[in-house]
């Protein structure tokens, strides 16, 4: 790694490799287009992944950890991403603040628990006079930063929503993900500053309960300007303007390949007899809710 410069941290220069980008020197000052072509270039080169989760082995959420994993070739989920995007773009002069948010709220539930919001991290930025909504972990939402303002915000064949929630609170927002994008459909997120480390509870929670979703159910995420291609356990699914496609992945070899070439993950450290257990898992956590699925169909 290259030393720290006067202006710079050292893991600056990697990162920015990662997101296709030369140097430091050719961003030039914070402007809009830039950011909007470094978010671009975040969700289509890095992947939101719980790989390490399904292993059993969860990642740590800090900033020089988050920032470690993207410059091995490695994504994370909310608490990685957006912590790591976060400190490049301070480190790239942005002016960034950290927000407690809530996948999937009710305003009952937003009333309740708005000083206690943390199972995601928003973020924003405010340039050229104008706060953005950025967010490079939230699955298959932001291609781009969104303004913050009420309404429809379109990018590429989704559509998105912004509304404020002044029942929770003045600074309360909803975010309406595009309906066809089915794995969640709303984040809400309050603008009083956060820190990361008020995320590290929820963040033991959500790798390690046999309840939470990340440990029951494999998943990789990355957007494009036409569309999003994730995994949830064994199926590969593509949404864009023409519809939705999946076809279920029936190997390790198979998974592993998508994984390290669709989604660019360095996973040299897994061996093939972890990758074969890991599947085997995945295989069968999907074979059973799809029969809960047709049980509660009957």
């Amino acid at each position: 790694m290259t030393p720290d410069t006067p202006s710079h941290p050292a893991w600056v220069a990697p990162y920015l490799t990662r997101l296709g980008v030369d140097s430091v020197e050719s961003l030039g000052a914070p402007t809009l287009d830039t950011l909007c072509g470094l978010h671009r270039a975040h969700v289509e080169r890095i992947a939101f992944e719980n790989i390490d989760i399904q292993r059993g082995r969860p990642q740590g959420i800090s900033p020089e950890e988050s920032i470690d994993r993207i410059l091995a070739g490695r994504g994370g989920y909310c608490f990685n991403l957006n912590n790591a995007f976060a400190s490049l773009l301070t480190a790239l002069g942005y002016d960034v603040t950290l927000h407690r948010g809530q996948i999937n709220g009710s305003v009952e539930q937003a009333k309740a628990t708005a000083d206690e919001y943390g199972t995601h991290m928003a973020l924003t930025v405010l340039i050229e006079g104008e706060r953005w909504s950025i967010d490079v972990g939230l699955a298959n939402s932001h291609y781009e930063p969104i303004p913050l303002r009420e309404g429809v915000h379109t990018q590429g064949p989704f559509t998105f929503r912004l509304e404020p929630l002044p029942e929770v609170g003045p600074d309360a927002w909803r975010f309406f993900t595009d309906p066809v994008q089915t794995t969640f459909h709303s984040m809400d997120f309050t603008l009083a500053p956060a820190r990361w480390e008020d995320f590290t509870g929820y963040h033991i929670k959500l790798s390690t309960s046999p309840k939470s979703g990340f440990v029951q159910i494999g998943e990789l995420f990355r957007r494009d300007a036409l569309g999003t291609d994730f995994v949830l356990n064994d199926e590969l699914t593509r949404d864009d303007a023409g519809g939705r496609s999946t076809r279920i992945l029936t190997s390790a070899a198979e998974w592993f390949g998508i994984a390290e070439d669709m989604f660019q993950l360095d996973l040299s450290d897994i061996n093939d007899a972890e990758r074969a257990q890991l599947f085997d898992q995945m295989q069968r956590a999907e074979a059973a809710w799809r029969a809960s699925q047709q049980a509660a169909n009957v």
